[in-house]
């Protein structure tokens, strides 16, 4: 087993020689100032819950680091998260790797192991050793809920058919895809991964676009044409989310992230990024026949998504 990678906020208690500093340490985990995120890995309470969940859940990965043997890797969620992909839903309390087809190690409380061969090796991220940006969506597309897969994998194509938006973010091509889904050796999931690859497009730019999609499918609305152009009289160019020509009508996701997030508002403060968006609403309305706009709530909801496309218009 590795040291693993330095994290700010683990304590490694095998490296605590001081009794007394030990036992100060053990009375803090019984009095809840300290918690323990893997044997021999505690971090201070307070400090951890401040973390976003995506932080939260990568501090856990560089906790059990230290227990991979020898060609393990970090696999599915875990390479998920040390590669960036959004999340739709929760990240486990354990941490997946993957370990050669011959190894006997089996899972513990902190790692669940997978056994079998890769169909690409040798990348690491953050000083460990984690499967390729393909190979983990395709795991992820095996194991996971529908629209946490299409979340992910949306994001690995957009990410690669739209460079110099993805803020370094690495990207994977559809054709990498469809060679780790056809060259695994394991056919458990197969199907659903296939499901998935089937679904995914790279023209989802968010999440929440995601997750619309997969709702919207589940109902049997039909497909829409993803980030349509518009231009308005003025010249103007806008792009929906989603657009239905057969009905014009146009819809975006609106997520929160828009309006508190530096990195969306293009230097603007929160009111100017609302106001522009009223301007926004107001050209792209007279442009369309209908036209709506939801959040987290409604996107995934089949109830409130069926209204909410119902009431502007849509039917199917």
């Amino acid at each position: 087993m590795s040291r693993g990678p330095e994290h700010p906020l683990i304590i490694r208690t095998g490296e605590i020689e001081d009794s007394g500093e030990l036992s100060r340490l053990y009375r803090s985990l019984t009095r809840g100032h300290l918690t323990r995120l893997a044997p021999g890995a505690v971090v201070d309470t307070a400090a951890f819950d401040s973390l976003s969940l995506d932080e939260q859940f990568l501090t856990r990965v560089a906790a059990v680091s230290p227990r991979l043997h020898s060609g393990e890797v970090m696999s599915h969620w875990a390479a998920a998260a040390l590669w960036r992909l959004p999340l739709v839903g929760e990240w486990p309390e354990f941490v997946d790797v993957t370990a050669p087809a011959h190894a006997s190690r089996r899972s513990t409380t902190v790692l669940r192991r997978h056994r079998r061969p890769l169909v690409e090796s040798g990348w690491r991220l953050e000083g460990l050793p984690v499967t390729t940006l393909a190979e983990t969506v395709i795991d992820i597309a095996r194991v996971a809920p529908f629209a946490t897969a299409v979340a992910m994998g949306d994001a690995a194509l957009w990410r690669h058919e739209h460079p110099r938006n993805a803020a370094a973010l690495a990207g994977v091509s559809r054709q990498q895809l469809e060679r780790v889904w056809a060259g695994g050796g394991e056919r458990r999931g197969l199907a659903r991964a296939r499901r998935v690859l089937d679904f995914i497009d790279g023209r989802a730019d968010r999440p929440g676009e995601s997750l619309s999609r997969v709702t919207m499918h589940l109902l049997g609305v039909p497909a829409p044409v993803l980030q349509h152009r518009l231009v308005t009289p003025l010249g103007k160019v806008y792009y929906l989310d989603f657009y239905w020509p057969e009905f014009d009508i146009g819809g975006d996701f609106d997520g929160r992230i828009k309006y508190t997030d530096p990195a969306f508002r293009g230097g603007r403060s929160a009111d100017e990024v609302v106001y522009d968006e009223k301007v926004r609403e107001d050209d792209v309305r007279l442009m369309v026949s209908g036209y709506g706009r939801w959040d987290y709530t409604v996107a995934g909801s089949r109830q409130l998504m069926a209204e909410r496309l119902r009431r502007i218009g849509l039917r199917w």
